[in-house]
């Protein structure tokens, strides 16, 4: 099986069911490539669909150079032998996981030479020629840099600064790289790191630079990037143990609870997820937050231990229901007093006296001191059954 580089000039039937000229349907994902059939110039171009290989997606970009290798279609059958092009990805012709276009290297010009030539040129004016859009809706970006890779990892890069690293932590020497890493441990632990919007850093991120709707060239030096949990937009880190890592949380406090060892000198396994805002959403089913120790909560003017607090909450509970039930005896106590103050009778010498003139006050206080016994009463039930669903979560 051979493998041929082709160069992209169409992309616009990768993204929806579509047919080619002759009504053959055409794979998901198919761009339309141009191959040389000898390498010197003036020699047949020829032009083809190709398809993605593997499962895996990544729709080249117009003027990009792709590997292909021949495979059956699925015209393929007992009677006959169909082949066609599949394509394996984009070449880093300029060392760029943004862009990596050599357009028009395919070309044949009017005196038949080949654009190959013209397309490797370093002269300005040679390669000011051609006016190039890698797609509809794709702009190249001068900011994106390649992430600083360390020995041993692997790591998926998109083309606007996003990546999955599958890393471990290293011991020694370092300086051998451009960019060191936030986190620390022992030798080979490993580190799983995926974040989406790293910090835009200048440093030949383009070696091949678009200006004005025409290809230009560069020959700065390029250089690498890096993840850093303090300003890349988002990032999920997991690490294992012995790993440190280093970066600022949204608060800086001295304690974010009792026992909390801080970050910088915690130790163990841990997940940390980082973004300006955070929303976990269950569809169907709950969200369960689970710890053998505690559970803390930390905001702007707050840092709660959830232990702590509904412990404390338990025990302000059973002394106000205490303090409440001796309050309804008050109640009680008041308007008995009231009942017996509006119809007390005192013996005179013509006789036992009649009901006080202020017997109507009494009646008043008697039936405030009812009404507030309710209430009290009323209370304590909301309180009591507070506290039955506090005791409950209790585990």
């Amino acid at each position: 099986m051979s493998i041929v580089t082709a160069e992209v000039v169409g992309i616009d039937k990768a993204f929806k069911p579509s047919r080619s000229k002759l009504g053959i349907p055409l794979n998901l994902g198919a761009v339309k490539i141009r191959l040389s059939s000898k390498s010197g110039g003036g020699s047949p171009r020829i032009e083809r669909f190709a398809y993605p290989m593997f499962n895996f997606q990544q729709v080249p970009l117009v003027g990009e150079h792709i590997a292909c290798v021949k495979g059956p279609s699925s015209m393929t059958n007992p009677g006959t032998m169909s082949t066609t092009y599949f394509y394996l990805g984009p070449i880093n012709i300029h060392g760029n996981n943004h862009l990596n276009p050599m357009p028009g290297s395919m070309d044949v010009d009017k005196a038949g030479g080949g654009g190959l030539g013209l397309a490797q040129s370093v002269g300005a004016t040679a390669l000011g020629k051609f006016r190039y859009k890698p797609g509809a809706n794709f702009k190249e970006k001068k900011d994106v840099l390649k992430l600083q890779p360390y020995e041993g990892d692997i790591i998926l890069e998109g083309r606007n600064r996003q990546s999955i690293r599958l890393g471990s932590s290293m011991m020694g020497i370092t300086t051998q790289y451009a960019k060191q890493p936030f986190y620390k441990g022992k030798q080979g632990a490993p580190i799983t790191i995926i974040s989406n919007g790293h910090k835009k850093q200048s440093g030949a991120a383009a070696v091949a630079k678009v200006g004005i709707g025409r290809l230009k060239k560069s020959f700065s030096t390029p250089t690498y990037g890096i993840e850093d949990p303090d300003t890349t937009d988002s990032i999920l880190i997991m690490s294992s143990d012995s790993h440190k890592i280093s970066m600022d949380l949204a608060k800086r406090n001295k304690q974010y609870g009792k026992g909390v060892e801080k970050l910088s000198v915690y130790l163990k396994p841990q997940i940390i997820a980082s973004s300006d805002r955070i929303i976990l959403n269950a569809k169907k089913d709950e969200i369960l937050l689970v710890a053998k120790k505690d559970v803390k909560v930390v905001t702007k003017g707050w840092k709660t231990d959830m232990e702590e607090f509904f412990d404390t909450m338990l025990d302000f509970m059973e002394e106000v229901i205490k303090q409440n039930k001796e309050l309804e005896k008050c109640y009680k106590e008041l308007g008995s007093v009231a009942q017996n103050n509006a119809t007390q009778i005192h013996p005179t010498g013509v006789g036992p006296s009649g009901p006080p003139t202020n017997a109507g006050s009494f009646i008043k206080s008697k039936t405030k001191a009812t009404t507030g016994a309710s209430k009290t009463k009323n209370i304590r039930t909301k309180i009591t059954k507070l506290k039955d669903v506090i005791k409950k979560m209790k585990g």
